[in-house]
């Protein structure tokens, strides 16, 4: 359960006065994006899901709907209208709900440990391109 903090438990201290703390002597700590991969394989007990980075949500115009691609060693997302047989759906957070998804990417995966109960992620971007409908299309290499 959250603690909730009093304002009275702390002290507000406006810059330049008494017990003001300066920053120069703090280092900062910045948020690690694309550190481990694009991807993120995600195992809830034993029901795994697709998720996408911010990075690649965006490069492919931030869609509700793509189809997924598959060569020998890399993915495609091509974003594409809603209506579109056999399209996934992003959810919230821009996961898409399928397991026979996710094992198909796993198992393109070479040397990767998929964690039970953990996300693992994976993959980066080699390729933003257009095709000829104007679709934009990401090709994701995993060596």
């Amino acid at each position: 359960m959250a603690k909730i903090v009093k304002k009275s438990v702390y002290k507000t201290v406006s810059f330049g006065s008494n017990g003001y703390n300066d920053l120069n002597g703090f280092s900062e700590v910045a948020a690690e994006f694309n550190k481990n991969g694009e991807l993120r394989l995600i195992d809830a007990d034993g029901s795994w899901r697709l998720g996408v980075t911010k990075n690649l949500y965006t490069a492919l115009g931030s869609p509700t709907h793509v189809k997924v691609l598959m060569s020998d060693s890399k993915v495609a997302f091509r974003a594409v209208p809603e209506e579109t047989p056999g399209a996934y759906e992003f959810g919230k957070g821009a996961i898409i709900y399928s397991v026979n998804l996710a094992e198909k990417i796993m198992a393109l995966v070479p040397n990767v440990d998929f964690k039970r109960n953990a996300t693992t992620r994976c993959g980066h971007i080699e390729q933003v391109q257009t095709d000829e409908e104007g679709s934009v299309i990401v090709i994701l290499g995993f060596d």
